[in-house]
């Protein structure tokens, strides 16, 4: 099928690719999803890519409250290369819990 990504996919069966228990729950997962938005799964959906919690082995320390780095003030690790978020929405979530942190500090 035609893509708007580019520079293109190579289309592959996942239950190829990845254990059955993970394509069942996915499966599962885009069952439920059409169930709530008709025509999200349908015939003509395209899954692009998949997201893990696995992409950083490091995790920088900071404060649980400042956010701030305990021994670096003004230092505020945050999102997938801090090792405190695993995909795209969870690290915006995070630059912009980090970023009203920074913005409390300042401000106060």
């Amino acid at each position: 099928l035609p893509t708007s990504y580019h520079p293109g996919i190579t289309s592959h069966p996942l239950h190829e690719l990845l254990p059955g228990e993970i394509v069942w729950r996915m499966r599962e997962g885009l069952r439920q999803f059409d169930h709530k938005w008709r025509g999200f799964a349908g015939a003509s959906a395209q899954l692009i890519g998949c997201e893990t919690r696995t992409s950083s082995p490091v995790r920088i320390p900071r404060d649980p409250a400042t956010l701030e780095h305990p021994g670096l003030e003004g230092l505020y690790p945050c999102g997938e290369g801090a090792g405190y978020a695993g995909g795209i929405v969870s690290a915006a979530l995070d630059g912009r819990r980090c970023a009203e942190a920074m913005a409390r500090q300042m401000f106060r």
